[in-house]
């Protein structure tokens, strides 16, 4: 989730910032694709007495495929936070996957989701959060629900009237909840349409003495409202794409009538896509454009979210990215990755316009832990004129179930 949601879900979910995102599965190799898939069906008994759950048949490697396919058990996400914005810390999400067993290779492909999880930094930031992603009605339905509570202590750049360098330190007391469904516009299309809907109450406290009249020193935000969706995907896997493209339009509308403090508008564009170089080479980009109106609450501007760059660091009235990755795998279920990227914000004020400029980059490596989901994780580290950074990856670091 993006938009607002990007914005919400980091307050409410900071973990997955901080966590990064998850890496792209590379095609397999000629010699795997020949393996027939894990069965969905039961073992027999004696095939359960030799398999492991832990062990892939196809290749003998570590693999949790069927440990995860197995109700109530789930994938242990240890968060060691080290995002720039926040200071280190660390948390636990607990991720449980549902194949759709009435799907196929799609229902393996594109699982039902659950997670519930909770993260601590050093610098006082504390959340607690939990979430659904399921698929119904053949896949053509697909609803998302959340919720989190906590607080973030974050400084916020471009509130200073004497300077937009000058960090403006806050902290972001919230509690929410978002629900979404996607309407697949025909059987199999990559097209969806949908709606969102987003209630969050906010306290923003300074954290320092006042450094103008404009700047509260606590107030109460209420935000409330839908948001239209419009979805193109043809991603082969939601978790680590090898192929494909995935796009996303939204329009949030935060109003007064539906008990927001304020009326806002948000626009947010997402474009990524995936192309295989040859057999073990996988190159990927994602293009990120978004745009406030003037009363949006100033936690709630678009910000520049790349590996590296410190969370509301780069923020203003419209931001642009672009982020680029090639991964090689390169060895068996192992890869490296290489990726670097770019952004910039626009803030207006008065007749004046200020622009901010940003870029990244960094390494990391990749290990394929469960083949029937195309599920990577591995680290990535990042860099971008400050301090770098290192990011825990479980997935795609665009993941959008």
């Amino acid at each position: 989730m993006t938009r607002i949601s990007e914005q919400f879900i980091f307050c409410a979910a900071v973990a997955f910032v901080c966590v990064g995102s998850p890496v792209r599965a590379e095609a397999p190799a000629p010699s795997e694709a020949a393996v027939p898939p894990l069965a969905m069906t039961p073992a027999s008994p004696a095939a359960k007495e030799d398999a492991s759950p832990f062990i892939d048949p196809a290749d003998g490697q570590l693999d949790v495929s069927r440990f995860l396919a197995t109700p109530r058990r789930f994938l242990p996400v240890p968060m060691v936070v080290t995002e720039p914005a926040v200071g280190y810390g660390g948390g636990m999400i607990a991720a449980f996957f549902r194949p759709r067993a009435d799907a196929g290779e799609e229902g393996w492909a594109r699982p039902d989701i659950s997670a519930i999880g909770a993260i601590a930094t050093q610098n006082g930031t504390r959340a607690a959060f939990a979430g659904d992603v399921s698929r119904w009605l053949d896949g053509r339905v697909k609803t998302l629900v959340g919720a989190g509570a906590g607080q973030v202590n974050l400084d916020f750049y471009g509130l200073d009237p004497r300077s937009a360098d000058n960090a403006v330190r806050y902290t972001l007391k919230f509690a929410g909840g978002v629900a979404q469904a996607n309407w697949q516009v025909a059987p199999k299309s990559p097209w969806a349409i949908g709606l969102r809907y987003v209630y969050a109450d906010v306290e923003p406290q300074l954290r320092d003495a006042p450094v103008a009249p404009g700047l509260a020193d606590r107030i109460q935000v209420k935000v409330s409202g839908p948001t239209a969706i419009l979805e193109f995907d043809t991603r082969d896997n939601i978790f680590t794409p090898t192929r494909g493209a995935y796009s996303e339009s939204s329009w949030f509308a935060s109003r007064k009538g539906l008990g927001a403090s304020e009326d806002f508008d948000q626009f947010q564009q997402v474009l990524m896509g995936w192309l295989p170089a040859d057999d073990k080479v996988t190159l990927g980009a994602r293009f990120n454009y978004a745009w406030t109106s003037s009363d949006t609450p100033f936690f709630l501007r678009p910000f520049v979210m790349l590996r590296g760059v410190p969370a509301m660091s780069v923020q203003g009235d419209q931001m642009a990215s672009l982020e680029a990755e090639a991964r090689w795998q390169f060895y068996g279920r192992w890869s490296l990755i290489g990726f670097g990227g770019a952004g910039a914000t626009r803030t207006s004020l008065a007749a004046t316009s200020t622009a901010k400029n940003v870029t990244s980059g960094g390494v990391g490596f990749r290990y394929e832990l469960a083949r029937k989901f195309g599920l990577h994780v591995g680290a990535d580290l990042a860099y971008s004129g400050d301090d770098p950074a290192i990011y825990l990856q479980v997935g795609s670091a665009w993941l959008r179930p």
